[in-house]
């Protein structure tokens, strides 16, 4: 017998189109809902790669987080980082739930930082309020409009962490973050390199920086090298030459490659900051 879905009926939602670009923004609101469904699982969405908090008002829900199902109902929140597997379900026959979610090109890495991580915790009254004025801003879709919701939702996303419980945080990852930015120059940077620095095993490092952010020592170096490339071309009147080698390229040519194959532009159409694509490749 095939599973039934979850469908709404009733509430309101808005969500930022598929393919749509998020204009120069780190982080950006993708979907708001606040809903009443009906039970079954929810529709996988277009693309995984987003952070994504649920609250159930009334009823139940669960998320399956790998292989582990969880519960949640009123008073706790549920959150998806997209590092892991994951499954929605209505549980109970009808529940009402608000949620909201986030992508961008460094979503992950910035929830990662904040603190947020996947599983169910106990939170309080969801935040109907919040949640509703996220809705509202999505009909927005300008410039302006599109940074007042991402900035509504990273201020929610702090909310979230802050009632967390606490966790033993590993200073592994952030003296790995503070070898990259301070060695970001350096054309040789790489896993390698910052292991022997700390005095740790290549493969035991890079395991544990993945375990911990969600993303991979190299693709950190990356993303580092994008947020300093679009920092120095948007707000220095450098040279490209000298551009690249602040951000650890040795050669303009390669590094005018590099930039057009991760954001489909040249260095020199990057240099007003509406013209910085929101969206690496």
């Amino acid at each position: 017998m095939p599973e039934q879905f979850a469908q709404a009926v009733g509430g309101v939602s808005n969500e930022r189109r598929q393919g749509q670009l998020p204009d120069s923004l780190p982080v950006v609101l993708r979907t708001a809902a606040h809903q009443i469904v009906a039970r079954g699982r929810f529709h996988q969405p277009w693309s995984k790669r987003m952070v994504l908090i649920k609250w159930v008002i009334s009823g139940e829900a669960a998320i399956q987080i790998g292989g582990r199902r969880l519960s949640f109902g009123p008073g706790d929140v549920a959150v998806y980082m997209p590092s892991v597997p994951h499954a929605f379900w209505a549980v109970a026959p009808v529940s009402e739930m608000c949620w909201f979610s986030t992508d961008g090109p460094l979503c992950e890495q910035f929830a990662h930082m904040l603190g947020l991580r996947t599983g169910v915790f106990t939170y309080g009254p969801p935040p109907i309020h919040e949640i509703q004025g996220l809705i509202a801003s999505l009909k927005d879709q300008s410039v302006a409009g599109r940074r007042r919701s991402s900035e509504a939702a990273i201020h929610l996303q702090y909310d979230v962490v802050h009632r967390l419980p606490p966790q033993p945080i590993s200073t592994l990852a952030g003296q790995v973050r503070h070898l990259i930015q301070e060695g970001l120059s350096d054309p040789d940077l790489s896993a390698k390199r910052i292991a022997a620095k700390l005095k740790y095993n290549r493969s035991s490092l890079s395991r544990t920086f993945h375990r911990d952010t969600g993303i991979t020592i190299m693709e950190c170096i990356t993303q580092t090298r994008l947020q300093e490339a679009a920092l120095l071309l948007q707000q220095s009147d450098d040279r490209i030459g000298d551009i690249a080698r602040k951000c650890g390229f040795r050669d303009a040519a390669y590094f005018t490659l590099w930039i057009k194959k991760h954001v489909g532009r040249m260095p020199h159409e990057l240099r007003k900051p509406t013209d910085w694509p929101s969206t690496a490749r």
